[in-house]
């Protein structure tokens, strides 16, 4: 929403210093510069009649912000679109496959049971009972 004020008029808390543009609190008496506050005051009030009323801003439409922006930018902003439109598009219309997970909490895969194979007993090394 845009209004007629401007913002620095409608400022209470600060004085604007015509030599430097400072804003300076109204606590202190002179800028950083040393202009005193009085005399920015007195050069303000010579200098009100000659500004006028300030111009009003229109509203912002889409059309004129998108007109007053660089070509980079059209660009930028075109593109960032278009990936998002595609990406929301991938995900609503995507391809479908099948969930091969089975759609159970906690549920484990084991996988196949492992394969048992019989192992022959070993043979020792030397003739058994050996005291013989």
């Amino acid at each position: 929403m845009f209004y007629d004020c401007d913002v620095a008029e409608t400022a209470s808390h600060s004085w604007v210093c015509p030599t430097c543009g400072r804003r300076v609190p109204l606590r202190a008496d002179a800028c950083h510069c040393g202009m005193p506050r009085a005399r920015a005051e007195e050069l303000a009030a010579a200098a009100a009649p000659e500004r006028g009323p300030a111009p009003r801003t229109p509203a912002v439409s889409a059309g004129r912000l998108f007109a007053a922006m660089p070509a980079d930018v059209k660009a930028l902003v075109v593109g960032s679109a278009l990936v998002v439109v595609a990406g929301l598009g991938w995900m609503v219309f995507g391809p479908r496959r099948p969930s091969t997970t089975p759609a159970l909490l906690g549920w484990v895969d084991t996988g196949p049971p492992p394969v048992v194979t019989p192992k022959p007993s070993p043979t020792p090394p030397f003739k058994l009972p050996w005291w013989k």
